[in-house]
């Protein structure tokens, strides 16, 4: 018997439309939906995904541990699901009891290009239910929050969607979407044939970059340099947009010279206590008060952009005052395209190319990812990045970066239902910066009990010793933890220090709705329904279904609408008017059609402008509140904290600059016991200058040691032009075998193996967000 059903794929952030095959009940086949709106030639993982579904090595039953976690050998003993799911709310009831639901971590596996986006909310509610803060262990800190929620700081919200198909300029900072986002690189190679320019900015020449196109080899981690290099051409040149930087930026606002602050109606008129906000009149010199409820300044004329102003106080004291523009001028003025290349290595007539095209083409828009996330200045690289993106002024607009209308929805992450007093582990120590746990958060909670002790971590998915730095002190705080879960596809690294160890099925074997694919204006409000193509193999179980079973246990089964997933989807479709069975009837997807509508923040109601939602109600190019939490309010160029310049004693040893990226045939730490993905890398290697390769007699195919001062790892070496000298890169997540092909799994612990996270700290680190330089650590390459 043979059928078809249309679904998504969620093993890549396209979420590629797919039709399955199934023959006799079997998965066979994973095909593009060509009516789907996000329907693409899918990537190897996609087309790969039966061989997921039936690989030998698969969890098959719930399973515990017999023996002590520092034994290499678990002892693992088959247990019914009835037990398995008894002792862990037992466990669980027994530490939140002891030691308060704070003591629980639950964590989850990446979301980006995994079925973990499906459930990740559905995590976060059951810990919040169960009464604890950590209920987020996660990357995204080294991952996409500072492009997705730090750039709120910049302009409200997080980096709005990428028009690519009516730019004529489109800028990819730190992004390779040819290996992560097939969507992304088909849009892009659509512009380019309609005669779209392309700036790639990124350490190697990547996948994504084509004859053609402008590539400015940055060096990892000085990103900021760049974007003010950039600046500064845009600057001196005038080449941004006056009208929007005047009149929907905090451009003219006056900053005193003497605190840094933004200058208020308070300071200069005794009359008043008025917060509002103040600029200079261009033409006769007055002051004009902003009005941050209407977003409007009082009077007619404009508010003068640059300039050093003296401005008397009602104390009748003088302070002078600079409009933000004026601040952001002075800054980039240190950064001439000659300085910049000094510090990035990129060329100075690159900088000037690029700063000129992605200014004078309109519209132009930009995306940025994890190759601007992963170092010791990660938010500021993404102030960086927003700032010049603003000045633009191709900010929600057609062809530019877009705010699409998305499906409204209930939220069912639990945020809104659930309000504790107990913060997540170290945040009062970032509070600007992401909310969830960080692994290193947990390891110090673990072994030092601070800021509290943490007992327990339930994990859906996820490897964090091969996805975190510092894979060592993990192992360690995993065989200290009192108790341990993980569900999981195969036993991993992680998995091994497991004390219940339960078998998810695959996303092909599991339930879900997506009520947006969020990418372009035709799939941000295109809901669709994930069947389960077939049912689950073995005693494996959807991890949403083990989440509203493990909610029951723990007495929540009142916020888990009794146990009932399709009554919960309803509640989260609520608001969209479609319901699961509507869902069903149509397998190939829904679309809502609402209407695209472009600069929204010109909007008017009541006399007000909608304007961004920031302080200032305006794209803040300055940050206050970057100044009030002691961080620089303007994105000031910082070395990398551990570089070959900035930690001199250490370059004679550590000479390169290492840094990684992803693989399309893998996804993180997934994938390698696949044969088709294996074969097409079947071992883990560096990529380093063919020059410098030579220098060092390394050839091609050879195995080398990779060092920095925290450990070695063993790789292969692959030459090319496509790097600079001093510059290496890698891959991470090795760890799993593939015995079809007879290639070997690599242990992850050891100086023999692979994997990268043993030779980066998470001591060293973005002061704001807690990001790690993944990407700009400094290492040492010789023959193994």
């Amino acid at each position: 018997m043979q059928t078809t059903i249309q679904t998504y794929c969620p093993q890549s952030k396209t979420r590629c439309g797919v039709i399955c095959h199934i023959e006799n009940g079997r998965l066979v086949k994973v095909g593009k939906d060509p009516e789907h709106p996000m329907q693409t030639n899918l990537c190897p993982k996609g087309i790969a995904s039966p061989e997921l579904v039936y690989h030998p090595d698969r969890l098959q039953y719930p399973l515990k541990r017999t023996r002590p976690k520092s034994d290499p050998d678990p002892g693992w003993e088959r247990i019914s699901w009835s037990e398995a799911l008894e002792t862990i709310a037992a466990k669980l009831l027994e530490i939140k009891k002891t030691n308060g639901p704070e003591a629980v971590v639950f964590g989850k596996g990446a979301s980006g290009g995994t079925p973990a986006d499906n459930y990740k909310n559905w995590i976060t509610r059951l810990a919040l239910a169960f009464g604890s803060p950590n209920g987020d262990l996660g990357t995204t800190h080294i991952c996409n929050w500072h492009k997705d929620k730090g750039s709120a700081y910049t302009y409200g919200v997080g980096i709005p969607v990428p028009d690519f198909a009516r730019a004529e300029c489109i800028l990819i900072w730190g992004h390779n979407p040819a290996a992560s986002w097939k969507k992304h690189m088909e849009e892009i190679g659509r512009a380019r044939k309609r005669g779209a320019r392309v700036i790639i900015v990124d350490p190697r020449r990547n996948e994504t970059w084509r004859e053609g196109d402008l590539w400015l080899p940055v060096r990892p981690g000085t990103d900021v340099a760049l974007a003010l290099g950039m600046l500064h051409v845009v600057l001196k040149e005038a080449l941004y947009d006056k009208d929007f930087v005047r009149d929907w930026t905090n451009a003219p606002f006056l900053v005193r010279e003497d605190t840094g602050k933004l200058l208020r109606v308070a300071e200069v008129d005794p009359a008043s206590d008025s917060q509002d906000l103040l600029a200079r009149h261009s033409e006769d010199g007055r002051l004009m008060r902003y009005d941050q409820l209407t977003k409007r300044f009082d009077g007619e004329g404009e508010p003068e952009l640059t300039g050093v102003f003296p401005i008397k106080l009602k104390d009748g004291s003088t302070v002078k005052c600079r409009p933000v523009l004026q601040l952001l001028s002075d800054l980039a003025a240190q950064y001439p395209p000659e300085r910049a290349a000094e510090i990035t290595w990129v060329p100075a007539d690159r900088i000037v190319e690029a700063a000129r095209l992605f200014s004078n083409s309109k519209p132009a828009c930009y995306y940025s990812y994890n190759g601007v996330e992963q170092h010791t200045v990660s938010m500021q690289n993404n102030r960086a990045i927003c700032i010049f993106f603003a000045l633009s002024g191709n900010f929600d607009k057609a062809g530019g970066n877009v705010i699409f209308p998305k499906t409204p929805t209930n939220s069912i992450d639990g945020k809104k239902e659930f309000k504790l007093d107990k913060l997540p582990l170290m945040n009062d120590t970032r509070p600007l910066g992401p909310k969830n746990v960080q692994a290193r958060d947990v390891y110090r909670a673990v072994l030092e009990q601070k800021p509290y002790p943490v007992k327990a971590l339930v994990s859906f998915g996820g490897n964090c010793l091969t996805a975190n730095g510092d894979s060592l002190k993990g192992k360690q705080a995993l065989e200290k933890i009192d108790f341990y879960v993980q569900v999981d596809l195969f036993e991993t690294p992680v998995a091994q220090k497991a004390d219940i160890l339960l078998p998810a099925a695959t996303a092909w074997e599991s339930f879900y709705v997506k009520p947006s694919f969020e990418y372009t204006a035709a799939t941000s409000s295109y809901l669709q329904l994930m069947p389960g193509v077939i049912p689950p193999l073995y005693e494996s179980r959807p991890d949403i279904q083990i989440i509203f079973e493990l909610a029951e246990k723990l007495g929540l089964a009142d916020k888990f609408w009794n146990g009932d997933i399709e009554a919960a989807f309803n509640y989260q479709l609520a608001p969209s008017g479609v319901t699961v069975a509507d869902l069903r009837k149509k397998p190939g997807g829904i679309s809502l059609s609402l209407p695209v509508e472009y600069e929204k923040y010109r909007q008017e109601k009541d006399g007000a402008f909608k304007g961004f939602n920031t302080p200032s109600g305006r794209v803040e190019l300055y940050s206050e509140t970057f100044l009030l939490h002691g961080y620089d309010p303007l994105p000031e160029y910082k070395e990398p904290m551990i570089s070959p310049i900035s930690r001199p004693e250490l370059a004679q040893k550590f000479p390169f600059v290492l840094s990684n990226f992803k693989l399309l045939a893998f996804c993180h730490g997934q994938h390698r016991g696949m044969p088709t993905l294996r074969k097409m890398v079947p071992h883990p290697y560096v990529l380093i200058n063919r020059e410098k390769a030579a220098e060092l007699n390394i050839e091609d195919g050879e195995w080398v040691v990779m060092e920095t001062p925290n450990g070695a790892i063993r790789v292969k070496a692959k030459p090319t032009d496509g790097i600079h000298p001093m510059v290496v890169s890698t891959q991470h997540g090795w760890w799993q075998g593939c015995k079809e092909l007879d290639l070997p799994a690599y242990d992850p612990f050891s100086e023999q193996g692979a994997n990268v996270n043993l030779l980066v700290s998470n001591d060293v680190a973005d002061p704001i967000t807690g990001s790690v330089p993944h990407k700009s650590y400094i290492c040492n390459i010789r023959k193994a």
